[in-house]
């Protein structure tokens, strides 16, 4: 039951990040997303993306590889477009 709890908030949260990733880049419309929020999300996602392979943990695994790999669009289209 863990894994499915797991793996449903791994979905949930990493799908939101989507839609402002793909926003961004196809209006090329930044101006209300702060870099700095954004970069500071990065950096948490990373670091969970790191413990979650310390521990070998599938969903937190591939949670974070997903939002850091959205998260990215974001910052990218953040620094390109203004």
């Amino acid at each position: 039951m863990e894994l499915y709890i797991g793996i449903a908030a791994a979905i949930f949260g990493t799908v939101c990040w989507i839609p402002q990733a793909w926003k961004a880049w196809s209006s090329r419309d930044t101006s209300g997303l702060s870099l700095l929020s954004n970069l500071m999300f990065l950096l948490t996602v990373s670091l969970w993306l790191i413990y979650g392979l310390m521990v070998g943990d599938l969903p937190l695994i591939l949670a974070n590889v997903c939002a850091v790999t959205a998260v990215l669009f974001i910052v990218t289209a953040k620094l390109k477009f203004g």
